[in-house]
Order: C-alpha cells, then sequence, then structure tokens
C-alpha cells in the first residue's frame, strides 16, 4: 500500500512540477530586463514596425510581427520557464515563457517548435525555440513571428495578464 501511494504521489508530482516551477518563477523577484534579444535570429531592429493597438479582426494587434523566411530560427527574448506550448486557432504553434518580473512572452505563428521545448523547461535569451512559420490564422500572410509581452496581474493559475507593447523593448539597446 505505501508503494501505491508513493507511487500515485510521484505522479502527480510529475505532473505538477511544471506549473509548479511556472509558480515559483512568477514569485521569484527578479527585475524586468530593459531590453530584449530580437527573437528572430538575423533580424534588424530597424526593420520593427510599431503594430501595438493596431487594428485586427478579434480587437487591438496585442503585440507586434516580425517578418522572415519561413524556417528562419526564433530564439527566446528573456530568460524563464516555458508554461505553454500547444497548437491553438489563431497563434496556431504557440510557446508561452514566463520570465522576470511577472512578463509573459508570447511566441505565435511558429512553423515548428525547437526540439526540448517541454512545459517547465528554463530558456536562456538567445536560446533556439523554434522557427518561424503562418500558422494558425496567419496560414494565408507571410511567414512571420507574432511575439507578444503581457504582464501577470494574478498570483496563481489560471493566469491574468495584460498586454504591453514589446516595440520599445526591442528597439532598445538590445542584450
Amino acid at each position: 500500500m505505501r508503494f501505491i501511494l508513493f507511487a500515485v504521489a510521484a505522479v502527480y508530482a510529475g505532473l505538477l512540477y511544471p506549473y509548479m516551477r511556472g509558480l515559483w518563477w512568477l514569485h521569484r523577484y527578479q527585475v524586468a530586463p530593459a531590453s530584449l534579444v530580437l527573437p528572430v535570429r538575423g533580424g534588424n531592429v530597424t526593420d520593427l514596425t510599431a503594430s501595438f493597438g493596431a487594428p485586427r479582426a478579434g480587437g487591438p494587434h496585442e503585440g507586434i510581427d516580425l517578418l522572415a523566411a519561413s524556417g528562419t530560427p526564433v530564439v527566446a527574448a528573456a530568460d524563464g520557464i516555458i508554461i505553454g506550448n500547444r497548437r491553438t486557432e489563431i497563434g496556431g504553434t504557440v510557446l508561452w515563457i514566463m520570465g522576470f518580473g511577472r512578463r509573459l512572452y508570447y511566441y505565435a505563428h511558429l512553423r515548428e517548435l525547437a526540439p526540448g521545448m517541454h512545459l517547465g523547461r528554463l530558456v536562456r535569451a538567445g536560446n533556439p525555440i523554434g522557427t518561424v512559420g503562418n500558422t494558425g490564422n496567419a496560414v494565408n500572410t507571410p511567414p512571420h513571428l507574432h511575439f507578444g509581452i503581457y504582464v501577470v496581474t494574478s498570483d496563481f493559475y489560471p493566469l491574468h495578464y495584460e498586454a504591453i507593447d514589446p516595440y520599445p523593448l526591442l528597439v532598445a539597446a538590445p542584450r
């Protein structure tokens, strides 16, 4: 009986570990970075267009689109813990990373995720996380990365968050 309880506890802990690690990262006191790594490898900040808040079919644009050839590597803009890695109807293949300063980094329309992009994994700024694509509602658009930043306003799951403009952080002195 003791073995069964231990096995159940181990499985339960294994399933909860990524979420607990994300909460730990959320509550870890660290200041958000003042600048970010440009998330599309080979991109140039002079090519960015401020499009945060622009009209879209589903409401204002909550990010910035970085145009690049399909398959171009996408890298983490900042250090963090992966808290979401799935396909959605709007974003297609997406990755959510919880960073310092209660920030969530959202990468959408990815063609594919890099190997090992699982829940609870630590990523460092500049680490490859996927490739540029046009999945989700971007299927009929040129390949691009939709990059969004959100500030978490809740302390536990489900997370509540508000969008902030990534443009100023991307054009600041790049790390």
